[in-house]
């Protein structure tokens, strides 16, 4: 952390970044060549089995880390992952596309016109869609006729039971995955009954990813998902919204730049992303943001950070600087805080201008100069050598006291 950071923000409200962690058990074919990966939660790098309070937080904490902070080209850099989905998941459209995920509704999820209509709804969008840990019922059948594969588990009733289920999916034309194969024995036969995919400790356990977590505060959030639910509403405006959170805006910007998006430039501002993910994807990422419950970032940081990002729009405003550009950089000079690493290696994933990097990092040139001017008159160093006047740092950090006072009741009235 910055000593200007660890000045301002009080010890109480000071955010950490721990690693986050992700459990990867591959799915095999006939041939016993890797075909897709079951991504599976994991709270720390020493669980062998996902433990969790609440699974629709799992689900959706599992498709942020393996999308943004692990990352796909980690994570599955060519095979398709099945993710598991309860009920709740089932309404909110994935954050990875069609051809990169199956839908995996889990055990539990109720057979109602309400999850009926979720699943036929993500299979108009291109989704594959898996059922888990799968016993044969008659109340099941609206989940069959629109399922592309059903997992069977090997050891719950043993290989007959395994041959009697299968019997009863023939006509519904599935393809069958052979789950918890502990033997060799085991994949033979349920090799010979027909199955196609396969998976369990026989063939690999699953075995942990780490990254670095990018957490989001849920006011934030929630106010996104408002914004994004306006018809009326402009990328612009949308944009706007993800420009009060650095934490936002970075994770914006890095699932604007994945490999996931095709795109003929370097996404650079948050308006960029919108306009070019649309709102629809941006709803869908801020619906994961709420669901996972990341709420790492205390409220008196977010508050610091909109006051440094207004301030440096403020100062460069005055110096006839390009105001977006100094808001955005005031937002991302704060970042090494809140995710608690070095800022050139937060910054490096970002394509950012070296300019703009520069600023951010050494306070090189013009735009540094703004940067350099409030920063240390945050650590109540008021004299400063990028020929700013004082007094107009002085009124742009007290105006900027009062947009960030402003922000925050407005996100709080959100929440409420």
């Amino acid at each position: 952390m910055s000593a200007t950071l660890e000045k301002a923000v009080p010890a109480n409200v000071r955010a950490s970044a721990p690693e986050c962690f992700l459990g990867r058990q591959p799915i095999y074919d006939r041939r016993r060549e890797i075909r897709a990966y079951e991504l599976l939660y994991r709270r720390n790098g020493a669980d062998q089995t996902a433990q969790f309070a609440s699974g629709d937080q799992a689900s959706a904490e599992v498709q942020l880390k393996a999308f943004l902070e692990i990352g796909m080209n980690k994570v599955s850099p060519e095979q398709p992952v099945f993710l598991n989905h309860t009920a709740g998941l089932l309404a909110v459209n994935p954050i990875l596309p069609p051809d990169r995920a199956v839908v995996e509704v889990l055990e539990d999820v109720p057979v109602n016109s309400e999850t009926v209509a979720n699943i036929k709804r993500l299979k108009k969008l291109g989704y594959r869609i898996a059922l888990d840990d799968f016993v044969y019922s008659q109340a099941h059948i609206p989940f069959l006729r629109l399922a592309d594969c059903v997992k069977l588990d090997v050891r719950a009733g043993g290989i007959g039971l395994l041959a009697e289920q299968i019997t009863l999916l023939r006509p519904f034309e599935l393809q069958i995955l052979a789950e918890k194969v502990e033997s060799e024995e085991e994949f033979q036969q349920a090799k010979a009954l027909g199955c196609e995919l396969f998976q369990g400790y026989y063939l690999r356990k699953p075995e942990v990813l780490s990254g670095r977590r990018i957490p989001a505060n849920r006011l934030s959030a929630l106010s996104l998902l408002v914004e994004c639910m306006d018809p009326d509403n402009s990328a612009a405006s949308i944009g706007t919204v993800v420009e009060r959170d650095a934490t936002m805006s970075y994770g914006l910007l890095r699932l604007a730049n994945s490999a996931m998006h095709a795109r003929r430039r370097e996404i650079q501002s948050p308006v960029q992303a919108v306009a070019m993910l649309g709102t629809d994807q941006v709803f869908r990422w801020a619906s994961l943001l709420v669901l996972s419950g990341y709420d790492d970032c205390p409220i008196g940081y977010l508050g610091f950070a909109l006051q440094r990002a207004r301030a440096c729009e403020l100062v460069a405003q005055s110096c006839e600087l390009p105001v977006t550009q100094a808001y955005m950089m005031g937002l991302l000079s704060t970042l090494d805080s809140v995710l608690n690493a070095p800022l050139a290696e937060i910054l490096r994933p970002l394509p950012l201008d070296p300019e703009l990097q520069g600023a951010i990092l050494r306070q090189e040139g013009k735009p540094g100069a703004v940067l350099e001017a409030v920063l240390n008159y945050e650590a109540g160093h008021f004299e400063n050598g990028g020929g700013i006047p004082v007094a107009s740092v002085q009124s742009a950090f007290w105006e900027a006291a009062g947009y960030s006072a402003m922000m925050l009741h407005d996100l709080q009235k959100i929440a409420a």
